[in-house]
């Protein structure tokens, strides 16, 4: 055979099995002969090719036609080969002229070619439209494209590439049980499985800070999967003795302390995964004063304004920049008079300082919502002893249009005021516990609410979060855990066309992501409408699951913030099932496309 039609060295070595050693002679009782040094290299060449032999080849690299790039080749199957030919295949391609071997996978095709005359002649259309009416059909052999994702190096190692395979590589299914370690999908945080390979489970490092510390995100239409995810999420996190914290705007997460009742769901789980339904093992869910939740025990909460930043406040408001000014002012002078008074009492008591507490000992503040409205108030009445007596004749609307937006916030009970003074405020230190999920049911507080809410709850634990080390211990004497923070529909928080006025919350965000990810504390923002979430929010999220999106509105802001991810790739994202996705990040060596595992735990499906 000559060298151009050279059978590939997996199928020689069946042919040398079956034929054996011509050589090999037999000694009978000959003077046993000392290791041959040559022969034991031989005996390991022969089971390197038993090994390769194992292997389904699938064709050879062609020559470049039209345009290339640098991270792809070209893939030609023959007729017997092209049942093995798939989309999402990983192969390896054997280089015998430059002496190197590359993993790749299959981005593009199964296109097909008929050999004997050209797709587009009559004859073709002919044996194609009338198929029964002819004698004569053409074979036709499969093409595709490869993404070469890097060479594969002694201890399966893929390290990048500066060159590409050459015409004539020979390509072959890549042993899945080798994917494992080269695609960085080894570790303790269970998902599901790589698409296409059921037998290879896909893990992630919980304790890498390439992962959960730099910031998740996951977006995805209604139904494609993404709610699952979150959920798995949830489940894995707490297993690895994290604390999380869900802003639940649907009040899907609240029963998730018990078993899943989705029955394809547990039967996909028991069948597939070998895991039976369960309850994650400690839930607290907290629900604002007028809310209501479907949790077995939910528990009031209430935020204190003082603790709210006055440029968060204005921004969540609206506010201009008179009305902001004017906010700022009487703040200022409310924290003053508070703190006076509370000096005075702890003087006449004389029991100093309370300590920060938590569910049912509520730290002293200097003012309320109530303490604002009623300033303002006095200064249009002119009553205020330190304010001025009488405002300028300009600044009266901007005094009454702040105390009007105060008083319509007040009625959504969500800050601290008179009327729910027996509502605890929201217990900070008790969401730090690890391996507990704290669930804050939004699901009935408007856009305003729910934004103080989150702003709030994001700074609060942030502060904690820099006050004491992972594992030190805190105040209250539990030892800091990691922690998650979980905010659904994050674009209806700060959306792309709000962020120009809500540069303050925009601000928060980025400070507490960037400098969070030190400290162990991870954001996950997930949405269904990505094309409304602002540039600044897909920056801090490095790892990506990405669901179905088939709006091109919603793909777009995706694609264009992601990279490393092949052209071909993103065309797969309309045609996903429900729990696939395309995951991205430093915490996997490549993009891979995986399908993820059922939650264990109930969640409310929405009606």
């Amino acid at each position: 055979m000559t060298d151009g039609s050279r059978a590939p060295h997996w199928e020689q070595a069946d042919l040398e099995l079956e034929g054996g050693d011509a050589n090999e002679v037999d000694d009978g009782d000959a003077i046993p002969r000392l290791p041959d040094p040559t022969a034991a290299e031989g005996r390991l060449r022969d089971a390197e090719q038993m090994i390769r032999g194992s292997l389904i080849s699938l064709g050879f690299v062609n020559f470049d036609l039209g345009p290339a790039g640098n991270d792809s080749s070209t893939l030609m199957a023959s007729e017997d080969r092209r049942r093995y030919f798939r989309r999402d295949v990983y192969v390896g391609i054997k280089d015998h002229e430059q002496g190197r071997e590359f993993l790749g996978r299959i981005v593009e095709g199964p296109f097909h070619s008929p050999h004997e005359i050209s797709a587009d002649s009559a004859i073709s259309r002919v044996t194609v439209l009338y198929p029964e009416r002819t004698r004569f059909r053409p074979t036709y052999f499969v093409h595709g494209r490869i993404e070469v994702l890097g060479e594969i190096r002694e201890g399966d190692r893929v390290v990048p590439t500066s060159t590409r395979p050459r015409p004539y590589s020979e390509v072959y299914v890549f042993p899945p049980e080798r994917l494992r370690p080269m695609l960085g999908i080894d570790g303790t945080f269970f998902l599901g499985h790589l698409l296409g390979y059921p037998e290879v489970r896909v893990h992630l490092d919980a304790e890498s800070k390439n992962f959960l510390p730099r910031n998740v995100a996951i977006f995805g239409t209604v139904g494609s999967g993404k709610s699952n995810t979150t959920q798995v999420l949830i489940e894995e996190a707490l297993a690895a003795g994290w604390a999380v914290v869900v802003v639940d705007v649907e009040g899907e997460y609240v029963r998730m302390d018990e078993p899943s009742t989705d029955e394809p769901a547990v039967e996909l789980l028991r069948s597939r995964y070998g895991m039976e339904p369960a309850g994650v093992p400690e839930l607290r869910v907290y629900v604002p004063p007028r809310g209501s939740s479907d949790a077995v025990r939910p528990l009031r909460f209430k935020v204190p304004i003082s603790q709210v930043a006055p440029e968060i406040l204005a921004d969540v408001l609206e506010l201009t920049e008179p009305q902001s000014r004017m906010l700022h002012r009487i703040m200022e002078q409310a924290d003053q008079e508070g703190r006076e008074r509370l000096a005075q009492q702890r003087r006449g008591s004389h029991m100093g300082v309370l300590a920060r507490g938590g569910l049912g000992s509520t730290r002293p503040r200097p003012f309320d919502l109530q303490t604002l409205i009623d300033m303002l108030r006095s200064q249009l009445d002119g009553t205020h002893p330190r304010l001025r007596p009488s405002p300028h004749p300009s600044e009266l609307s901007t005094v009454h249009t702040l105390w009007s937006k105060l008083v319509n916030l007040d009625r959504s009970d969500v800050l601290d005021r008179q009327s729910n003074e027996d509502v605890e405020e929201l217990p900070v230190d008790e969401l730090l516990v690890g391996g507990r999920l704290s669930v804050l049911d939004v699901s009935e507080a408007s856009d305003r609410s729910r934004n103080m809410i989150i702003s709030y709850l994001l700074q609060a634990l942030f502060d904690r979060v820099v006050e004491t080390d992972v594992g030190a211990t805190m105040p209250n004497g539990r030892q800091r855990p990691k922690v998650l923070v979980i905010i659904e529909e994050v674009h209806t928080f700060v959306s792309r066309s709000s962020a120009t006025k809500m540069r303050a919350v925009v601000d928060q965000l980025q400070v507490i992501s960037r400098r969070g990810r030190k400290r162990w504390m991870g954001l996950v923002l997930v949405s269904q409408q990505p094309g409304h979430v602002p540039d600044e929010l897909f920056e801090l999220a490095n790892t990506r699951f990405v669901h179905q999106i088939k709006s091109a509105s919603n793909l777009a802001p995706v694609k264009q913030t992601t990279g490393d991810v092949h052209e071909a790739l993103w065309t797969i994202l309309p045609a996903l099932g429900p729990g696939q996705c395309l995951l991205t990040g430093t915490v996997v060596r490549n993009p891979i496309f995986a399908e993820i595992r059922p939650a264990r735990s109930r969640r409310l499906l929405a009606t």
